[in-house]
């Protein structure tokens, strides 16, 4: 009998669903099937302890448009429906504008989501709570909080998008993805299952 945490970049799958996919994706049954294929590739009883979710709630400027408004409204019910969950947790870091593009396009960043989802990826770990972490991201600077958790004894699955995305460019980053002791990848008949 082995424990399971779940640690989602919002973000991340969030990007996957609107430019690879183009779906909304059940976060519930994405967690449900984790687990299933966690404890049918280990061949051990597989109990999920907590499921987390990382992001941040959609820009709104002073005063906010209808629109942003909107977004805004829609994000925060997101939340509370995955706060619903049993064993779901919602941890949110924050956006900044951090200028414009040639067009005048507001660029966005997130600020504190990587940095809380490695530190309770790592504080978990430390506790012995968990023997495996499926980790649903594809950003290379989880690495050193993967080689960290492997180093606990952690056996930690990495969730990612297609190898090669839309756009031409791979949906993760390789090092993240060699780093990661098993791959479980988003592919078309698994998103199929995932439909809201």
């Amino acid at each position: 009998m082995g424990n399971l945490a779940v640690f989602i970049d919002g973000g991340y799958l969030e990007a996957l669903q609107k430019h690879e996919f183009d779906v909304r994706l059940d976060v519930k049954k994405l967690v449900d099937e984790i687990q299933d294929h966690v404890e049918e590739s280990s061949a051990d009883k597989v109990e999920l302890l907590r499921a987390y979710y990382y992001h941040c709630r959609p820009y709104r400027s002073d005063p906010p448009t209808p629109d942003e408004m909107d977004r805004y409204s829609n994000s925060r019910r997101f939340e509370d429906a995955l706060r619903y969950l049993p064993r779901f947790e919602v941890r949110l870091g924050h956006l900044r504008m951090s200028g414009v593009d040639e067009s005048g396009v507001p660029i966005f960043e997130q600020k504190q989501v990587d940095l809380l989802l490695g530190l309770d990826m790592a504080l978990l770990a430390g506790k012995g709570q968990v023997q495996h972490i499926a980790l649903v991201a594809g950003d290379g600077d989880f690495v050193p909080a993967v080689r960290v958790l492997k180093s606990e004894g952690i056996i930690v699955w990495l969730v990612h998008g297609p190898p090669q995305g839309n756009h031409g460019y791979p949906t993760y980053s390789f090092e993240l993805f060699k780093t990661a002791d098993e791959r479980m990848e988003l592919d078309e008949e698994l998103i199929d299952r995932l439909l809201r």
